[in-house]
């Protein structure tokens, strides 16, 4: 009898956990990332777009959470359609952020982080995420 209460102690523990968002699931992340250029006319001083255009070989980061601050914990390069995908992850909440490049007045380039936060609701689910777009002035 202690054997088989024993047995149903260690399995009720076991099931009882719940797994933090992260790798070790059936689920999936995937989206794609765009480069919006843009310049200045010079008679107008206004901004206009010229074209889109897929972004590849951009760094996409994942964070176990959503938490902006944390340190990413895997990244994904895009593809030459600028499509990323994390895959094998559990259910929870996740960060996913990219670099933009951008130039200010003074012609001075600087990077700054666009975050996009996503939950996974269930198992065996593909999540597919709002396009990243990243504008480039010039």
């Amino acid at each position: 009898m202690k054997k088989i209460f024993l047995a149903f102690l260690l399995s009720s523990f076991f099931i009882s956990c719940d797994k933090e968002a992260g790798e070790g699931g059936t689920s999936s992340i995937e989206g794609q990332v765009w480069e919006l250029f843009t310049y200045q006319d010079p008679f107008t001083g206004g901004w206009d777009t010229t074209f889109y255009r897929l972004d590849s070989g951009k760094d996409v980061y994942i964070i176990y959470s959503d938490d902006e601050g944390e340190i990413y914990d895997d990244k994904f390069e895009t593809d030459y359609n600028g499509r990323y995908r994390f895959e094998f992850l559990r259910k929870g909440d996740y960060t996913l952020y990219v670099y933009a490049d951008s130039t200010d007045i003074n012609m001075v380039n600087y990077d700054y982080p666009i975050f996009k936060h996503i939950t996974i609701d269930k198992d065996n689910s593909i999540v597919l995420v709002e396009d990243f777009i990243i504008e480039k002035n010039q």
